[in-house]
């Protein structure tokens, strides 16, 4: 019997000794590295409708805190002016975009040169995480890194104000919108241009032509240099202009109606519309702005929306 307790005793004790073991150690990962966040894309040729902008990319998955960071030029980097700060508390998602507008009318604003510059990004504590010197840009190109925060920089046309650069923004082709062929002396025929995109875009080197321009009996003409369109926005161009200034390229559209072709720069026919025979009353319109449906329509709306 003494034998079985020295047993059950020698059990009771290994079971003691086994429960107080320590716990292995498991080993913590460090924290992972987050990445600096980065300038993406710069547009400097903003208007009172569309200031200058910087967007800026995160290449993390997690979100990083962006409030007090710091965008500016040289005026910033000078102390001329005040640096232009992020507020406090925003955040900016994982993989995701942050456009600031630069150019605003307080006193850290600035716009970007249409010439090129240099920008710079600081962090919070005030440590330069970025900076990217932009050349010039035409009014439809901003300049980006071609793969979001990447390290190669292109021009792209058109912006990508907010989203993935990739190669560009939706580049539809801007069309005819309305017509008008019963011009006079001091209101000559006329072409609306529409432009349905959500940046503007450059016309120098478009051309508009009818049948004298298609058969090359005359010059096409040619959209002035530095000509654009704003976002969304319209283009008139006056083509009855032969008798002005020596233009051979200009054309009366006969109020009988024929036939008009709007071609790009590198001689694409981006659109053409055979014009009706209208009163001085009408136009021949796209109703509605962009559409495929051409109608007289008697509210003429040259320059503004179509009706």
């Amino acid at each position: 019997m003494k034998i079985q307790y020295l047993v059950l005793f020698l059990l009771f004790a290994a079971v003691l000794i086994g429960c107080s073991r320590p716990e292995p150690s498991v080993a913590v990962g460090p924290t992972p590295t987050l990445l600096p966040i980065v300038v993406n894309e710069v547009y400097s040729r903003g208007d009172s409708l569309n200031p200058d902008w910087v967007e800026l990319y995160n290449p993390n998955t997690a979100s990083v805190v962006i409030g007090d960071y710091k965008i500016y030029d040289s005026g910033g980097q000078s102390g001329s002016r005040p640096k232009k700060q992020i507020p406090s508390g925003t955040t900016l998602a994982g993989l995701g975009f942050y456009v600031i507008t630069v150019d605003t009318s307080d006193a850290s604003g600035f716009g970007l040169s249409s010439g090129g510059e240099t920008i710079w990004l600081e962090n919070a504590p005030g440590i330069v995480i970025d900076s990217i010197a932009f050349p010039a840009l035409g009014i439809d190109t901003s300049y980006a890194r071609t793969i979001d925060g990447g390290s190669t920089w292109s021009m792209l046309t058109l912006p990508t104000k907010g989203s993935a650069n990739a190669t560009g923004g939706p580049a539809l082709p801007v069309m005819m919108n309305e017509v008008y062929s019963r011009g006079v002396a001091g209101n000559l025929d006329w072409v609306e241009i529409y432009n349905p995109n959500s940046a503007p875009v450059t016309l120098t080197g478009y051309r508009i032509y009818d049948s004298g321009g298609q058969t090359g009996a005359k010059p096409k003409k040619v959209f002035p240099s530095g000509a654009t369109i704003p976002a969304n926005g319209y283009y008139v161009i006056v083509v009855d202009t032969a008798d002005y200034a020596g233009d051979l390229s200009g054309f009366g559209i006969s109020s009988g109606g024929e036939q008009l072709w709007f071609e790009n720069p590198a001689g694409a026919i981006l659109d053409n519309v055979n014009v009706s025979p209208m009163d001085v009353t009408q136009t021949y319109a796209r109703v509605p702005n962009g559409g495929t449906n051409w109608q007289l329509t008697s509210t003429i709306t040259r320059g503004a929306v179509n009706q």
